[in-house]
């Protein structure tokens, strides 16, 4: 009895070899979180997520509505500072495909239909934020943890996430939607077509810089504050 009591205490004392729990890692949990595309097999959006999406939404088109009213270069429907782009990037990484929705409310009717556009300008006109806010989005959820980079931004600040930001959210999405933004306006006949080199010089050029200002901004420090309150989306939609 003696032995076996013995024997139970140093069993006791010494630490399991294959404990139950794997130990915690250290520092932020929100590092673990896993983002995808996935559509199949997750659960719905929660009633935050889908209250998050709508405000920002709401944000989206009011600023697209104010920067293309206010601040126009001149050129109808051109902005020489789309302030709304620099929150509408962190609201596609944040929230993953509801990206594409966003993107278009936000273009179709605060770029659009509020300043003025015609309808059958504005329908295919807003599709040009598909571009600028979901090549981002799906660049990130496809290759950031393959580069070592958080899937929304967070470390934008760090060297190398600036760069990966620089690569897939600043640079392809202004310059190529710049380019078709411009082309549909002027294919509608909404603008002639001697506007297309400055519209899109204006357009990616100050978009770009936005973007690298404003939204790495905003990524860096409200990211990890809407990604611990569970707001931001990890799989496609939910």
């Amino acid at each position: 009895m003696f032995v076996d009591e013995s024997r139970e205490k140093l069993l006791k004392e010494q630490p399991a070899e294959h404990p139950s729990e794997p130990p915690p890692i250290e520092g932020s949990a929100s590092t673990t979180i896993d983002y995808s595309l996935r559509l199949r097999n997750t659960p719905p959006p929660s009633a935050g997520q889908l209250v998050a999406v709508a405000v920002a939404a709401a944000v989206y088109t009011i600023l697209s509505w104010l920067s293309a009213s206010l601040l126009s270069s001149g050129i109808p429907v051109v902005s020489f500072l789309f302030v709304a782009i620099g929150f509408g990037i962190p609201f596609a990484l944040w929230f993953g495909g509801w990206a594409f929705v966003i993107a278009y409310i936000g273009n179709f009717i605060g770029a659009g239909l509020l300043v003025g556009t015609p309808l059958l300008v504005a329908l295919p006109f807003g599709t040009v934020d598909l571009i600028q806010l979901g090549l981002p989005m799906i660049l990130y959820r496809v290759l950031a943890k393959r580069f070592g980079v958080s899937p929304i931004g967070k470390d934008v600040f760090t060297v190398r996430g600036f760069i990966f930001f620089l690569v897939c959210a600043v640079l392809p999405n202004n310059i190529i939607g710049g380019l078709y933004g411009n082309l549909i306006l002027i294919w509608a006949g909404f603008n002639p077509p001697s506007t297309l080199l400055s519209a899109w010089f204006i357009w990616s050029a100050s978009n770009i810089v936005i973007t690298a200002v404003i939204g790495s901004i905003l990524l860096n420090n409200l990211g990890p504050v809407v990604e611990r309150f569970g707001l931001t989306v990890r799989n496609a939609l939910s």
